[in-house]
């Protein structure tokens, strides 16, 4: 006598793991959006620590009454350009930020929407956009956007 499966057994297993895979594929997808949103975070605190430096090394140096303009050179709305490395003899960043567009939609990705405006997804319908303030000499989002109140806390 053939040893074998019952139909109803092949259900119940099939049952089992289709509900364990939807636990793990939400898990892995909520995992893939906290990643997104703590790359984010860290580059904009990398930015803001080089803005920072910038402006010390000019004090240092004695220009006390130094303005950062912009923090790179690059096209807006463009990829595949070097973001926050600085213009002329002021370096910003050593390591390469790769732009992206809007027709692109990469999130974890940062657009240059102007001269001193960023935006990047941190999910599929979730835009970020940060400011660079030229007289305060920082690098952030506008407080009042309910999305910048989530990601800064």
């Amino acid at each position: 006598m053939k040893k074998a499966f019952s139909l109803l057994e092949i259900i119940i297993v099939v049952l089992i793991v289709g509900l364990l895979g939807t636990f793990a594929i939400n898990k892995l997808f909520y995992s893939i959006d906290k990643s997104n949103i703590f790359k984010i975070k860290s580059e904009v605190i990398l930015i803001n620590n080089a803005i920072n430096k910038l402006y010390s090394d000019q004090v240092l140096l004695g220009n006390s009454s130094f303005t950062l303009d912009r923090l790179d050179d690059a096209s807006s709305n463009t990829s595949g350009e070097s973001l926050f490395i600085g213009y002329n003899e002021y370096i910003l960043l050593d390591i390469v930020i790769l732009s992206s567009s809007d027709n692109n939609k990469e999130i974890g990705k940062w657009i240059k929407s102007s001269e001193t405006t960023y935006k990047t997804y941190i999910s599929k319908d979730k835009l970020i956009t940060f400011e660079f303030d030229r007289d305060e000499g920082t690098f952030s989002c506008k407080k009042s956007d309910e999305t910048c109140k989530e990601f800064m806390q």
